[in-house]
Formats: structure tokens, sequence, C-alpha cells
């Protein structure tokens, strides 16, 4: 999971961060081809950065952009994932502790009122004590309804992990699963 915080003795280093990632978004800016990736982009930023402040109104913000149904996955995991609030939850939490995290270029494509977020971040922290630092490969997903970008889907996972082959789809926060299926030649 892309995660973020720090303590307030560290403000100096989140100012850093935050003007380095700012920085980039400026002149990474001529990539972006119009106002949809830039708005996508100002949601990435944004859930990067209220996991580093756990700043409520940063909170307020994604939290509004996100879909009632969102979900998050790992693959690597063994459970079925997180729902909105579960994301939120432990954004929110004192057990999340990101202290940098740093992104790497990444790409947004946008297929008319569908959009398609990936990228690689690198993070340190620790969540309840151990230590979740990594490198993170991440695919978003969004849908423009009443002329803004919902976020949809989330799915990150530490580089180097493993994929379960565990169903997914088991818990009432997964869409309805569809019966798997079987070709022979």
């Amino acid at each position: 999971m892309r995660h973020a915080k720090i303590s307030s003795s560290g403000a100096t280093r989140v100012a850093a961060i935050a003007a380095s990632v700012l920085l980039a978004l400026g002149l990474a800016g001529a990539a972006f081809a119009g106002p949809d990736e830039n708005e996508i982009a100002k949601i990435e930023y944004d859930f990067a950065a209220m996991q580093i402040t756990k700043e409520p109104a940063t909170i307020a913000r994604v939290a509004a952009v996100m879909a009632d149904d969102f979900r998050f996955t790992d693959p690597a995991r063994r459970d079925a994932g997180a729902s909105k609030e579960q994301m939120l939850r432990t954004i929110r939490s004192d057990k999340l502790v990101i202290a940098t995290t740093d992104f790497r270029p990444y790409a947004i494509r946008v297929f008319g009122s569908t959009a398609i977020a990936e990228g690689v971040n690198t993070s340190t922290g620790t969540f309840d004590g151990h230590d979740i630092s990594g490198v993170f490969a991440w695919v978003d997903v969004f849908q423009k309804r009443g002329g803004r970008w919902i976020w949809l889907f989330s799915q990150s996972g530490l580089v180097g992990d493993k994929i379960s082959d565990k169903d997914a789809c088991g818990e009432p926060a997964c869409p309805a699963a569809q019966p798997g299926f079987s070709l022979k030649r």
C-alpha cells in the first residue's frame, strides 16, 4: 500500500518532500495531455500527502473522490483487500507511520470516461511497529462521473512479492464474483 506519515520533528523533511513532489509535478506538467490528467495527478498527490501528514482536509478531499464501493487490493496479501472505509481508517490510524514517499514519473491514460494511472513509488514507514518500507508498483482506475473523476479501484504491491492464488472475492467488499472456467483444445 502507498502510505505516509512523519512526526512533528520531521516537519522540515515533509516540507522538502512536498516541495520536491510539487516541483516534479510542475516540471512534468508538460507531459500531461490536459485537465483530466492534471485532476487525476492531483488525486494521486493528495493520496500520498494524506498518508504523510494525516491532515483532515486532505483526507476529506481524497475520500470525496473515492467511490462508495472503492476497493484496494494487494495481489500478494492473503486477504480480500480493503474497502474505502477500511483504507481511510488505516490511514487515519496511529499504527500507520510513513516517513517518506518518492514517486517516479508515472503514466495517466484517459480512455473517454475511464482513466488508468500506473507507476512505482518508494516509501519508508511502519505499521504497528513493523517495517513496511519498500518499492511498490501500483495501478489506479478512475471513472468520470458528473464532470469529475471518481477513484474506483487501486492495486498496489511490494515489488518482488509473490502473487497469491487465494480467492480475492470472498468478502462482502468484493463485487459479485464470476464463476471460473476451464478451456481445453
